[in-house]
């Protein structure tokens, strides 16, 4: 059983809700599905949508730049009554030209979740094996673990985005766009066995679908 909630646009979170429930009976035995459920949190929704930046812009705690434009921060809740993994994909596009180089001149992003380490940090992500792999614009990056402890129900997670553009970016990105989505996915974790999956990561030990 599985179920997913995107984000889209720049940095737009949206919710759809799945729910996956039977019931059989034989006799007098009874057997009913648990469900796995991921939807919005509060705020149930946040749209981020950054212009005018210049070299040397960056957001509220990044850790460097002018850490003067406003992060972004939003909640994703577990619904579900079964236990679950919670994973999320990522996916960049730009436009032309496309501020996302996937170098250290490009835009530079932070996405965590509940302070924890970034899984996207800079402009790249690590790998099951622990690899740090730069992201490409237009290819998403699938299963980054959120969490080693399975979620239940009602557990809330905040999912912070913060992003800079470095001093050093070329003047020929002027003008350029960006946008960054997530899409927050549950699976069961009853019989589906994390592994050696650590939080933060890919996962590929896990069968998400």
């Amino acid at each position: 059983m599985a179920t997913s909630v995107g984000a889209a646009g720049v940095l737009t979170i949206g919710a759809t809700n799945a729910l996956f429930g039977s019931t059989e009976s034989s006799a007098s035995n009874t057997f009913a599905a648990g469900t796995v459920v991921v939807a919005a949190g509060t705020p149930s929704s946040v749209t981020c949508a950054i212009t005018g930046m210049v070299p040397g812009d960056s957001s509220a705690g990044y850790g460097s730049g002018s850490e003067s434009l406003v992060s972004c921060s939003y909640k994703v809740k577990y619904t579900g009554t079964s236990g679950a993994w919670l994973g999320v994909d990522v996916a960049l596009a730009g436009g032309t030209p496309n501020l996302y180089t996937g170098t250290a001149s490009g835009l530079q992003l932070k996405v965590s979740v509940n302070g924890s380490t970034a899984m996207v940090n800079g402009t790249t992500y690590k790998t099951a094996a622990g690899v740090d792999t730069t992201i490409v614009s237009g290819t998403p990056v699938m299963n980054l673990l959120i969490n080693t402890v399975q979620a239940a129900q009602n557990d809330e997670f905040s999912i912070d985005v913060k992003y800079a553009l470095p001093i050093a970016t070329a003047n020929a990105l002027q003008g350029g766009t960006s946008s960054l989505g997530l899409t927050f996915h549950a699976i069961q974790s009853a019989n589906n066995p994390i592994g050696t999956c650590v939080a933060t990561k890919q996962c590929s030990t896990i069968t998400w679908s």
